[in-house]
């Protein structure tokens, strides 16, 4: 009996020794293949760049991460396969088997789970918060844009195709929900019918923007050139000649061919970050998949520090979507965002889990008419041109920068780094916008309340107000 104990004391420690160095060996394993798809990944995504870039940059240090997690893992593996070629262990091809079903399991697993979970974005498949899978669909563009256009025949819409700005407010039209009208002039109006004379012996000071000087989601009675308009009194008239969607080169263009006519003494030029982005858009549908404007627009670079206008000619909706592929597309290589690769169906994407791989991890493309620089210095130029050519006219230019959600939260947005860019002074409506409180400044549709036009008046109202006392 006593010798049997020590015996089986031996043999209980070496069952412990193997069964620790067995899982220390399938860790070796799981951590060999997690470091071998991640270096495969961070590879994936170098793109153009070179080794060297890509190993500053946070993939190549991940891809260095995994090397070293690889050699890891593969020094462990080698090992135990020494071991087991010295003294063979039925353990080590169980291991190996299990492993192996692991893994397969985890990418059925994760097959099945990624199907459960697409869903519908507009024309294209989407997982997560609007991840858009690739390959992207050219047929289902066409299908969505050309549906819409055949509505809008039907009825007429509130924007409508322009040879020079892409898009602009329609004559004598009214938006699809009663919310909207515009009058024979093709600017925004209280009331169906109503004419905004071209003679007057009122002072003209015109707004021009986007959406937020449009008055997206409110009154033509709530929208803060009307609040502005009241603020200023009788011996003056504001006129809206904003445009849902439009970036910074469409208001500098609406301003040369439409603005200008009028000759108003003061031009109040609204932007907010998202416009920067626009301006390096072609065909905006292809920029924000949820906005149902078939259009393309103008499209602006900087060339040794001159700003070119090279799509004077946007395409109209109709030549846009009888293109038989998207690479057809005039200009589409200065569409910010756009790559070829992402419209071509390969064998490989019958698996949906490639697909969310590859649309997760893009390889590194950045044209240099795409990038950050391109941004900043095309809107700073475009900006500069605009306050030239209003000053030029006579009139006097005022630039105003409308701050959304995330430029409160965030204060270094793009918008300001433009105007600090081109040095020209502006009115900042955020003073007045803090006032409001933050549950009643926004609506549903990201545009500022009644209440927060309301507060921008007050702010541009004061800065107005000096500049008219100056100029007379």
């Amino acid at each position: 009996m006593r010798g049997e104990r020590p015996q089986l004391n031996k043999r209980l420690q070496l069952s412990l020794s193997l069964s620790r160095r067995d899982a220390l060996f399938f860790v070796a394993l799981c951590l060999a293949e997690l470091s071998l798809a991640a270096m495969l990944t961070a590879l994936y995504t170098k793109g153009e760049r070179t080794f060297e870039v890509f190993l500053s940059a946070r993939p190549g240090l991940v891809f260095l991460g995994a090397v070293v997690g690889f050699l890891a893992g593969g020094i462990g593996i080698l090992c135990r396969y020494r071991e087991h070629k010295r003294s063979p262990s039925r353990q080590v091809p169980m291991i190996v088997a299990m492993n192996l079903v692991t893994v397969v399991l985890i990418l059925v697993t994760g097959e099945i789970v990624v199907r459960a979970a697409v869903y519908d974005y507009f024309q294209f498949k989407a997982v997560g918060k609007n991840l858009v899978l690739k390959p992207k669909s050219w047929e289902a563009t066409q299908a969505r844009y050309r549906k819409l256009l055949d509505q809008t025949q039907r009825t007429p819409s509130l924007l409508v195709h322009d040879d020079v700005l892409g898009w602009t407010v329609g004559l004598n039209s009214r938006g699809a929900d009663g919310l909207y009208w515009s009058g024979p002039e093709g600017l925004r109006v209280p009331h169906e019918g109503a004419v905004i004379p071209r003679q007057t012996r009122q002072v003209d000071i015109a707004v021009v923007g986007d959406s937020y000087t449009f008055g997206d989601e409110v009154r033509y009675e709530d929208t803060y050139g009307h609040f502005l308009d009241q603020m200023l009194g009788s011996g003056f008239r504001v006129l809206n000649f904003g445009v849902p969607g439009y970036g910074l080169d469409q208001m500098f263009l609406r301003y040369q061919k439409d603005v200008r006519k009028w000759k108003p003494k003061i031009v109040i030029l609204g932007f907010i970050d998202h416009d920067l982005e626009r301006t390096l858009w072609v065909y905006p549908f292809l920029g924000n998949h949820e906005w149902d404007l078939p259009f393309a627009k103008p499209r602006f670079i900087v060339r040794e520090d001159e700003l070119l206008h090279i799509n004077p000619s946007p395409l109209p909706p109709g030549e846009i979507f009888a293109k038989s592929s998207v690479s057809e597309l005039p200009m589409i290589e200065y569409q910010a965002g756009y790559k070829e690769d992402d419209w071509i169906e390969r064998f490989y994407h019958v698996s949906y889990l490639v697909q969310l791989f590859t649309s997760r991890f893009s390889p590194w493309s950045v044209h240099s008419d795409h990038s950050e620089e391109a941004l900043l210095s095309v809107n700073a130029s475009i900006l500069r041109a605009f306050v030239q050519a209003v000053q030029q006219d006579g009139a006097t230019p005022l630039v105003v920068f409308f701050p959304g959600r995330r430029e409160f939260q965030e204060p270094g947005s793009r918008g300001k780094q433009v105007l600090e860019r081109t040095g020209l002074a502006y009115v900042d409506p955020t003073g007045c916008l803090v006032e409001v409180d933050p549950a009643e400044l926004m609506l549903s549709g990201r545009h500022y309340s009644p209440q927060g036009n309301a507060a921008v008046a007050k702010c541009v109202y004061k800065t107005l107000n000096e500049t008219l006392t100056q100029t007379s």
